[in-house]
């Protein structure tokens, strides 16, 4: 299970790195499935799935508190179009006190999200809860690139 501290100390990098290297090889005869295998169950906890902006803006209101920053994969893909991702109570607190984020108040979350309409928004669970609402970019985002390789995410 990926964790609040994972993503705060930046290890979270290092695991999204490994997962795309694990996707290249998933397409090799004979081992690539034993990857492909081994990477959906290392990303069944995330519980990453597409959600609507109405959807999003109820799960920001149902939160204690929000902050705001770049997608949290952004500095491993430079080229990718930049966007925005909104992070939820101790997801929030921990990324605020690592500077990777700034607190909001949930109007600006929203507006945030809601600012990059054709960027698709994935909510992921970290620490065994959903607190990452993110504006995906499908060209380099891990959830999109399993989708389209057949796997299961």
């Amino acid at each position: 299970m990926v964790t609040v501290k994972e993503y705060g100390s930046g290890r979270i990098l290092k695991d999204i790195r490994l997962a795309h290297f694990a996707l290249g090889i998933a397409g090799i005869p004979i081992v690539g499935p034993v990857f492909a295998r081994r990477l959906e169950q290392r990303m069944q906890p995330l519980g990453l799935r597409q959600i609507t902006l109405e959807v999003a803006r109820s799960v920001i209101d149902a939160c204690g508190h929000c902050a705001a920053g770049p997608r949290i994969c952004q500095p491993l893909f430079h080229q990718s179009a930049a966007s925005g991702a909104v992070f939820l109570d101790e997801l929030a607190d921990r990324l605020v006190a690592a500077g990777k984020a700034r607190p909001v108040i949930k109007e600006q979350a929203k507006a945030i999200l809601a600012k990059y309409p054709d960027n698709p928004l994935i909510l992921s669970r970290v620490s065994g809860r959903y607190l990452e609402i993110c504006r995906s970019d499908p060209k380099v985002c891990i959830y999109w690139k399993m989708r389209r390789g057949g796997l299961n995410v």
